[in-house]
This record gives C-alpha cells, structure tokens and sequence, in this order.
C-alpha cells in the first residue's frame, strides 16, 4: 500500500492556508502586518500629529504577508473611532508615500480600531453583506504588530 499519497493530499489541500500570496482582502484569510518606525515615540509623534489636525504622516517600513516595503507613511485615522486615551487607535498607511511602491496593486491600507463593537465582526461582515447587492469595499481582519509588539487586531477595509 502506497502512503505517500495519503500524506500528500492533506499537505496539497492545507497548503493555501499557509500561502503568503493570497489576496490583500480576501476574507477567507488573516492578513499579518508588521510595521517598525525608527522613532521610539512613534506613538507620541502620531498623536501630535492627529491633534494638531494635519494629516502628516510619520515614515516607517512595512511587511505584509511577509513582503517587505521601506518608507511608507502612517497616520492615525478617524473622527469617532480615535481617542488619544485608547491603545489600540485606527491606522491609515500610504505605500507610495516616498517611492512609487504598494502591494497588490493597492497604495492605501486603512485600518479600523473596532471601536464600539467588542465583536470585531461588524464592519468586515457588513462590507460582505454589501457585496453581494452593490459595488462595496472588500474587507478582512489583520494582525498588526509594531516595533516588535502585537498591537492588535484590526479590520482591513480597502480605500
């Protein structure tokens, strides 16, 4: 009896989920983004930025889904769902911001905080919902980690 064959199928069927390549916001899979900022204070320099009501960006290096991208810009985003006092606040990521780069052909990552809804499921699950009747965004869940430390769990709405 050949066993070699039972093996591989399951191998050969489990091997999408352990794929890098998948799509940005297919839902089916959670994205992983890693972002390091030179400053220790990124936190701090965010902040400042987002009272001071401007939309400058603080420069970084991104990995998603394991591919590396060197100067995006990061910038807190939101009106309802930014608190100053909240750990884990929305994110808005420029790819392109100082070279012309992206990932998958999208130059935007926005992602959301879940503010309000201890769930996490009502946004992505909305955007599903609203593909299926009109033209809608495509959304999925991230984990994001920054500097080394997990920072979150975030839903990933595309621009």
């Amino acid at each position: 009896m050949n066993l070699s064959k039972y093996i591989l199928v399951p191998f050969f069927l489990c091997l999408p989920l352990f794929s890098q390549t998948h799509d940005l916001y297919n839902p089916d899979y959670l994205t992983i983004i890693t972002i390091e900022f030179d400053n220790p204070a990124w936190d701090s320099i965010l902040s400042d930025y987002y009272d001071e009501g401007n939309e400058r960006r603080l420069e970084a290096s991104i990995e998603i889904n394991g591919a590396r991208l060197d100067s995006v810009g990061v910038r807190y985003k939101g009106f309802s769902s930014y608190r100053n006092d909240y750990l884990k606040k929305p994110l808005n990521i420029e790819l392109n911001y100082l070279s012309d780069q992206g990932y998958q052909s999208y130059n935007t990552l926005k992602l959301s905080n879940g503010f309000r809804d201890p769930t996490m499921v009502r946004e992505v699950l909305a955007f599903e919902i609203a593909q299926k009747y009109m033209p809608a965004s495509r959304a999925n869940f991230a984990r994001v980690y920054i500097n080394d430390k997990y920072y979150g769990l975030f839903s990933s709405i595309q621009s």
